[in-house]
């Protein structure tokens, strides 16, 4: 008899449960499949049995979006059926980018993207770190609903029933393709892929290991086709031409290491750029006013560099991480090239929407800090870019909030299916069609803070609330007490200089982001009615 499996999975106008019964798990993903595949050819009545909720599950618990709201919103006639989709994620990724205003980044290719789509400004992530920012976007939910928070925890042993976007991607027949870092953990959601290809990253790290060669924080390389990513990248290509060929659709994600640290890149993307033309970091002597444990750093010190100058970076090292930031971004750039004219070549750019986002930013002494691990827009604030051909109009950009939670709802409904309604994050679709329409208020941020760096305030979690205007951070207890607030104008300070929490002048504006924090994403959907 088949074990019985647990959760449940909805899709919108039913519901099925993945457990209390004998259906067993293969079968249940062989429902989620059909079920999937019926979407998207749009058969109402597919046959599959609505089963009755588990309403204490915490995994389905999330309401589906306002009815009326963006689902009416249909897609133009141009747009391609059954695209495929080219998904492009970069670790450590800032809004470093010339179409995001950098004074100096020479990112052509991924300027060029933008200016072919429509470019996010405000694109906030779930939270500040590798595994819970990617499994946010990749399962739709959000770090609370997941419980991941940190890097130890895997999805499939966390959410083990959740639908990912992977497996609705492939229960509607594409081939889902994974090269290069995806999830934080490589063998994360492994059933949701057609292909996933070990990443050259973890290979060579490997055989450096075994060969007794030695971490480095920072370094110029003579030969960009030995470095992991490129070789990541070079697979990619490879399997296009072979997709040119099929015809079959297809959902490749590509994951690209740099610029998270080490940053190593060619000698050529280091030759870029030179000591006058790396910016200085914001607030180089930290932010007035902010708690202490606001921000912290961790892997920076983790280098034969750094890791006997804690807490105190040496400026000659600071300046060669910055150069060697911003030489990774244009390396990164250059495979984000690499994979357009590929795309471009294999005739598959008219049919292929392209999602390229950063999952988390980075502080590179800004702030007084290095790293990411905190609720500082630098951290939390990301570039989001999308090209949905027929869709996206050339030159398009919108400084409303948006979150990476977002992006799995947008890319079902760009693709014609209708995803799980447990998903916390709401389509871009009608954005991506009227940049100026209304949208909801505030995206949300988290990240947490362990009871040694928080002066007697035991644990804390540092609850963020992000809107055009203001980053409000509440740092709450276990019990819901508030033992700290950040705000910051970004109107007037967009470099968050100054905590304004404790002006009077600002005493209204704390307590309505007050009551957004508390009423939490779930009521900002009734702004998209």
């Amino acid at each position: 008899m088949p074990t019985p499996v647990d959760n449940v999975v909805y899709l919108p106008d039913k519901a099925f449960v993945k457990g209390k019964s004998s259906f067993g798990e293969e079968n249940m993903k062989t429902a989620i499949r059909l079920a999937m595949s019926a979407s998207a050819i749009g058969l109402a009545a597919f046959g599959i049995a609505a089963c009755t909720q588990d309403a204490g599950n915490a995994v389905a618990s999330a309401p589906p979006p306002a009815e009326g709201s963006q689902w009416l919103v249909g897609l133009p006639d141009a747009a391609p059926e059954r695209p495929n989709v080219l998904f492009i994620q970069i670790d450590d990724l800032r809004p470093d980018l010339g179409i995001y205003g950098h004074p100096t980044a020479q990112t052509p290719n991924m300027d060029a993207l933008g200016r072919s789509g429509m470019v996010f400004d405000n694109g906030i992530v779930s939270q500040a770190v590798c595994g819970p920012s990617r499994a946010a976007l990749m399962t739709g939910l959000r770090p609370d609903t997941t419980g991941i928070t940190d890097l130890k925890t895997p999805v499939d042993e966390a959410v083990p029933n959740a639908v990912t976007m992977l497996d609705m991607f492939k229960g509607a027949g594409y081939e889902t393709l994974g090269i290069g870092k995806i999830y934080h953990h490589a063998d994360d959601d492994a059933d949701g892929w057609t292909v996933r290809e070990e990443d050259y990253e973890h290979i060579l790290r490997r055989a450096d290991r075994k060969a007794g060669i030695p971490r480095k924080a920072y370094d110029r390389a003579e030969n960009r086709a030995e470095l992991p990513d490129t070789l990541n990248v070079d697979m990619a290509l490879d399997h296009m031409e072979r997709l040119g060929d099929s015809g079959e659709p297809f959902f490749m994600a590509v994951g690209i290491h740099r610029p998270h640290l080490p940053f190593i890149s060619p000698e050529s993307d280091w030759a870029r750029y030179s000591p006058s033309t790396v910016p200085e970091p914001v607030n180089r002597n930290g932010q007035e006013g902010a708690p202490p444990w606001a921000l912290v750093a961790y892997e920076v010190w983790n280098y034969p560099e750094t890791e006997d100058e804690k807490p105190n970076m040496p400026e000659p090292v600071a300046d060669e991480l910055r150069w060697g930031y911003l030489a990774a971004v244009s390396f990164a750039d250059s495979l984000v090239g690499d994979l357009l004219r590929k795309l471009e070549a294999e005739g598959l750019a008219d049919n292929t929407i392209i999602v390229l986002w950063g999952d988390h930013g980075w502080k590179l002494g800004d702030h007084a800090a290095w790293a990411k691990h905190s609720t500082a827009d630098l951290d939390i604030r990301v570039p989001i870019i999308i090209n949905a051909p027929g869709v996206t109009r050339q030159g398009t950009r919108t400084n409303t909030v948006v979150e990476t939670v977002d992006i799995y709802p947008t890319l079902a409904q760009l693709a014609g299916f209708t995803p799980p309604s447990n998903l916390e994050g709401d389509s871009l679709v009608p954005l991506l069609l009227n940049p100026d329409r209304n949208w909801k208020e505030a995206g949300f941020s988290q990240y947490g803070r362990n009871a040694g760096l928080t002066e007697g305030n035991g644990k804390l979690m540092g609850r963020t609330v992000r809107t055009k205007r203001f980053r409000y951070t509440a740092w709450v207890d276990k019990s819901g007490k508030v033992a700290a607030q950040e705000l910051y104008d970004l109107s007037v300070d967009s470099d968050e200089s100054v905590n304004r929490a404790g002006d009077p002048k600002y005493g209204s504006d704390i307590a309505r982001l007050e009551r957004v924090r508390l009423g939490g994403w779930k009521a900002q959907r009734a702004n998209l009615r």
